[in-house]
């Protein structure tokens, strides 16, 4: 789900927390709140997050900083219809991707525009 560009299957939590923009002990009270966020255990007892449970704790974040929901009002919404919550958090991902191309372009064009000749510089 394009973390950190690479084809991992496992992240740790401290890469979850770098991904996020979070604090490791933040994601870590969320697990305790929330029981989309789950994530496996290793040997040693340390947290391994899929792409899942790292989409699964985008969304908590989306609700709780974005949409600025209180911890129980995200459970409520998670637990009525986490599915909506879902598309609508991909669609919103989807639209900021799209911004970022469009910047993107937006740039490459003004690059190119300043490269082109007029008639009156020949």
């Amino acid at each position: 789900m394009g973390n950190l560009g690479e084809d991992k299957r496992y992240y740790k939590i401290s890469e979850v927390a770098e991904m996020l923009g979070l604090e490791t002990s933040t994601l870590r009270y969320w697990e305790g709140e929330f029981t989309i966020l789950s994530p496996r255990r290793g040997n040693k007892g340390n947290r391994l997050y899929t792409d899942e449970d790292i989409e699964n704790a985008r969304m908590v974040q989306y609700l709780l900083k974005q949409r600025n929901l209180t911890i129980k009002g995200a459970q409520k919404v998670l637990e009525e219809d986490k599915d909506h919550v879902k598309r609508v958090f991909e669609t919103i991902k989807r639209l900021e991707d799209i911004r970022e191309e469009v910047r993107k372009l937006k740039c490459e064009f003004g690059t190119a525009l300043k490269k082109t000749i007029t008639i009156e510089e020949l």
